[in-house]
């Protein structure tokens, strides 16, 4: 797996809390869900002890040769590690790179003891030395080395290369040095309480990416790296063998990886947008995993014979969040106005979406740090469902109704504009058009039109990148440090990190700041609290939910763990489950 890239994938949150997940019937959310009678804790599908069950000692009793097939709800735009930042593109890249570092389920951080011989920290906190195990390889056969970490540091830092992600936790490292090949030292010369974090990003081959730097110095255009953002030369346990645009990519173990392999020789990304279709087909056992049944799907679709002839479910504690993201970057005449997007959260329903959408499987979302996180603020008043709270905020920000047609207008510019917006969905959501739907005729109730766009997935991150847009409904992963937040929320993200909605507030900047330099974790969790408090009272987002983890495995995958990521995104994930000698499904597929 590569655990490089894992430390920034798609949310931007942090989480160093230990916590426990995994196992029988022991990872649950606190709330049970009485929406139609639905209860998971009754469901005899759901977390059977066969899910989680260790692989056993004696690896003959493992099935070697089996093909796991996975899914994936929309297409990767690249597996450029420098350029991956949806949660498909990371998942899959995580299987093609192996990095220094990596974290489990817990999210704690530690060498990643299959590369790394030896690990040093200066008692200042400010030099990291790190000693590697020689023999690895890229997968064209050249020796993984330090100047190929040297080499990744440069190509980061360097301003011609957009890597969006990896540049304000890559920043703070001022030297990286290549000792002999294959010790590396890296200098931080201020010492930071997000230090180690820092070191975990993503490397890639010196020999293959320096080719084309001259004709294309961003790494990223030219037909060379398109060509490898599809074929990328890995050093992690598999490599991509096949590629069907929107339809699958297909990976198989790398035997000549000098690391702890992974028990599916191969693995099949299913790429299917529709869920209903993604249904079918695991009942097919077309698929041997959905890492996000709908709500519906959980509670209501899958207590049936042919789901459960084949398949168990999984469910526990997700730290995942779901908002809709308001533009405020002055491109439209609404939302840079803090009180319209207090009306706008106090006309979102939220109690009938939990019900009706969610079928009480999701909690109610408090901003930006989940309750269970260490850095939540247990003082932050929510917003309620009130419309008349809603009507009035809107009055007192300049959008009156009209007495004419019954719109909200207002005069901007020296034309009257009415309040009129369109929210950004992406193609795939099973909740996303419901929630929309409830939101849309409350708004109309008080006067504000919103019509809807969906979108495929790859053209909706292009949209918010590019700040394309009103207003978008999305969710976040979670990210492992609280500190990731640092390009979601400060001004100066704004063009090349991930704050699309255009958020300013220089408290919340030097805020992040001062989290980055403080040890005493008494007065970080102090930090962030307050970073917590401004930003939902500020509401650059409408929080709607925290998710829990609803998943799919077919019956015969054993190994499965659970973290507030969910059951993708750390180490091992999926490259540590495995099946049983003689259950192999799909062992006749042929390399293509």
């Amino acid at each position: 797996m590569n655990e490089s890239t894992i430390v920034r994938s798609s949310l931007i949150v942090l989480l160093c809390v230990s916590v426990s997940l995994m196992g029988c019937r022991r990872s649950v959310p606190s709330e049970s869900s009485e929406s139609e009678g639905y209860d998971p804790r009754n469901d005899p599908l759901v977390n059977p002890a066969s899910l989680f069950e260790a692989v056993p000692d004696d690896v003959t009793q493992v099935e070697s040769d089996e093909t796991l097939y996975l899914h994936l709800e929309g297409s990767p735009n690249t597996l450029h590690p420098f350029f991956v930042s949806s949660g498909v593109e990371f998942t899959v890249v995580d299987t093609l790179y192996t990095g220094l570092f990596t974290f489990d389920k817990n999210m704690t951080w530690r060498p990643n003891e299959e590369i790394v011989e030896s690990f040093e920290e200066s008692d200042d906190h400010t030099i990291f030395t790190v000693k590697m195990k020689p023999g690895f390889t890229w997968q064209d056969g050249a020796p993984f080395t330090a100047h190929d970490i040297v080499y990744s540091w440069q190509q980061i830092l360097d301003p011609q290369v957009p890597t969006l992600t990896q540049k304000p936790t890559t920043e703070p490292i001022t030297e990286c040095v290549a000792i002999d090949d294959y010790t590396v030292k890296y200098v931080q010369p201020e010492a930071l309480a997000t230090a180690k974090w820092n070191l975990s990003f993503p490397i890639i081959p010196k020999h293959i990416f320096e080719k084309g730097k001259k004709d294309n110095p961003d790494l990223k255009t030219g037909d060379y790296y398109l060509n490898l953002s599809r074929q990328p030369v890995g050093s992690g346990p598999y490599k991509v063998v096949e590629w069907k645009e929107n339809d699958k990519i297909v990976v198989e173990r790398w035997e000549n990886y000098k690391g702890k392999k992974p028990y599916f020789k191969r693995i099949v990304f299913r790429i299917i947008p529709d869920k209903n279709i993604t249904l079918l087909s695991f009942e097919k056992e077309e698929v041997d995993c959905i890492d996000r049944l709908s709500p519906q799907q959980f509670s209501r679709e899958t207590n049936t014979p042919s789901f459960s002839k084949v398949g168990y479910k999984g469910w526990g504690t997700m730290w995942q969040l779901g908002y809709i993201g308001w533009n405020m970057d002055g491109s439209n005449p609404f939302f840079a106005n803090r009180k319209v997007r207090h009306a706008m959260t106090h006309a979102l329903n939220l109690p009938l979406i939990l019900d009706k959408v969610f079928y009480n499987l999701a909690g109610q979302c408090s901003g930006q740090f989940h309750p269970d996180s260490w850095m939540y603020n247990p003082e932050v008043k929510l917003l309620d469902y009130n419309l008349d709270k809603s009507r009035q905020l809107l009055d007192e920000a300049g959008w009156i109704v009209s007495a004419d047609d019954g719109w909200r207008y207002k005069g901007v510019e020296g034309k009257n504009v009415r309040f009129e917006f369109t929210l950004l969905m992406p193609q795939g959501s099973a909740t996303s058009p419901k929630t929309a739907a409830i939101f849309q005729a409350d708004l109309k109730s008080i006067g504000v039109e919103m019509k809807t766009r969906t979108i495929e997935w790859s053209s909706f991150l292009e949209k918010v990148r590019e700040h394309e847009f009103q207003a978008s409904i999305a969710a976040w992963g979670t990210g492992t440090d609280p500190d990731t937040g640092w390009n979601l929320w400060r001004t100066d993200q704004y063009k090349l990190g991930r704050n699309y909605v255009g958020y300013s507030n220089a408290r919340v900047d030097e805020l992040f700041v001062l989290g980055r330099k403080e040890f005493d974790f008494e007065k970080r969790r102090a930090v962030y609290q307050e970073i917590h408090k401004i930003l939902y009272k500020d509401q650059p987002y409408t929080w709607i939910y925290n998710e829990a983890i609803l998943s799919a495995f077919n019956k015969r995958i054993r190994g499965v763990q659970f973290s507030p990521r969910g059951i993708y995104g750390f180490n091992p994930s999926f490259t540590g489950w495995w099946v049983k000698k003689g259950q192999a499904k799909h062992v006749e597929m042929a390399t293509p």
